[in-house]
């Protein structure tokens, strides 16, 4: 792009701003201290950043829900409504913001839909096989293809039951896949109430200008004998929250969660979630995530036939039938314990079947359980039906520790190749870059497996 196009387009995209700031008070919108930076970094994009100091707790932005495009049937052509019950939000918002797109400047939404991006190119949803095959974690390479395959399931079927729903995509897979990746990475999940109640989504502007600021690891400590984690510290570096919502008013409110000083960008927090919701859905994958983990068997039973496979000859006869009960009883109790526990990660944990490495050395207690106990009634263990002794974790853990040998050996690079990659500067575009962070990160996490449970056997 020439110097004279790229201030064409800067010049156009400041118009484009500002025109919407305008359109936003007169719907309804309040704010004091920040505003639209149109760069946040090196090619970072836009983002928001404060005007002036700002006191924790002191409200920044106040939207009108009407201003936003709701994922509402009400929205769609009545002709479309019955097909778009049965869609995906993302189908249906996408669908939404074809059709106010198809209207041009006689759409309501006029203003806003102007400063949305054409497409998101870091999506998974525009990955080629060659990509796909970049990501080298089998787990979001199938839920990729799978995502793609919907997508593209939905146009046709769209096309045939709803063609008045795709606005003027019906002949243009590749404008609907285009809004489809813009609705995954700009839609807010909004509840009226703290149990989820009256949950819906919706595309607000403004508010989606929000970029990341998620968790960071600060320091670990270990124990310098055993090696085992004893504490990790994380910090959060978003500084603005969704503070209230007014559903009989249709207000949502933001305020800052912490002091900001004047010219810090403003960040919120999209979730404390792994990196694979954060690729599929938006396109980037932070590079420092407490919650990110990577599976390491698909659930209790694949680890069994694992290893089954691995320890042939504690399988055999009758005591396979033994362990395989053992092993099941040592996953249940550790699940009971979970929802019991009450705290949110450990509820999700017992909500999901995939047993995961999540980083820093740390695993989930069902797998380590569970194959302990498969070792109960061996030489050197302790009885079948007694509680597990040093031993049983000791071959459990060099397991785990064979588990992660295993998985980093079926990647095609190494973790050293990916990050001399990313240093040198050596991935060709940005969709690259955050594939190569992306699987650095699921490396490093079995790096640290195994590295922690060589030293803890």
């Amino acid at each position: 792009m020439s110097t004279a196009t790229a201030a064409t387009t800067a010049t156009r995209d400041a118009d484009d701003v500002r025109a919407l700031v305008r359109w936003c008070v007169e719907r309804g919108a309040r704010g004091s201290g920040l505003t639209v930076a149109l760069e946040t970094g090196a090619g970072a994009g836009r983002g928001l950043e404060a005007t002036r100091a700002l006191r924790a707790g002191e409200g920044v932005l106040e939207l009108k829900l009407a201003s936003g495009i709701v994922d509402d049937a009400k929205g769609h052509p009545e002709s479309a409504r019955d097909a778009m019950k049965e869609a995906p939000w993302g189908v249906r918002l996408a669908c939404r913001l074809l059709q106010e797109k198809k209207l041009g400047e006689g759409s309501a939404y006029a203003a806003y839909a102007r400063t949305l991006p054409e497409r998101v190119p870091t999506s998974p949803i525009h990955y080629d096989e060659k990509a796909i095959a970049d990501v080298q974690y089998p787990p979001a390479m199938s839920e990729i293809r799978e995502m793609q395959a919907a997508c593209r399931k939905w146009h046709e079927t769209l096309r045939e039951k709803a063609p008045e729903a795709l606005g003027d995509a019906y002949f243009d897979y590749e404008a609907f896949a285009n809004a489809v990746g813009v609705v995954h990475s700009r839609t807010y999940g909004v509840a009226s109430a703290e149990d989820n109640a009256g949950y819906f989504r919706v595309l607000l502007p403004l508010a989606d200008m929000l970029n990341h600021g998620g968790d960071i690891v600060t320091s670990l400590t270990r124990d310098e004998t055993t090696g085992e984690l004893t504490d990790m510290t994380t910090a959060a570096t978003d500084n603005i929250a969704w503070s209230t919502l007014d559903a009989e008013e249709g207000v949502i409110q933001f305020a800052a969660t912490r002091d900001i000083e004047e010219g810090e960008e403003a960040l919120m927090s999209y979730g404390e979630r792994s990196n694979d919701h954060f690729l599929i859905y938006y396109g980037f994958a932070p590079d420092n995530n407490p919650h990110d983990d990577c599976v390491l068997f698909s659930n209790l039973e694949h680890a069994m036939v694992w290893h089954s496979v691995a320890h042939p000859e504690l399988w055999d006869g009758p005591e396979g039938e033994i362990r395989e009960k053992a092993a099941n009883a040592a996953y249940d109790e550790v699940t009971k314990a979970l929802e019991a526990e009450g705290s949110a990660d450990a509820k999700l944990a017992a909500a999901e079947p995939r047993l995961k490495a999540l980083g820093a050395g740390r695993i989930d207690a069902r797998l380590l359980s569970a194959f302990a106990a498969m070792y109960a009634g061996t030489e050197a263990s302790g009885d079948i039906n007694g509680p597990i002794c040093g031993d049983e974790l000791k071959f459990a853990r060099a397991d785990i520790a064979a588990r992660c040998e295993q998985l980093l050996a079926q990647m095609p690079t190494s973790l050293a190749e990916d990050v001399d990659a990313l240093r040198s500067g050596a991935c060709v575009d940005d969709a690259e870059r955050v594939r190569f962070i992306y699987r650095a990160c699921k490396k490093k996490i079995l790096h640290e497996t195994l590295d922690y449970f060589k030293i803890a056997q």
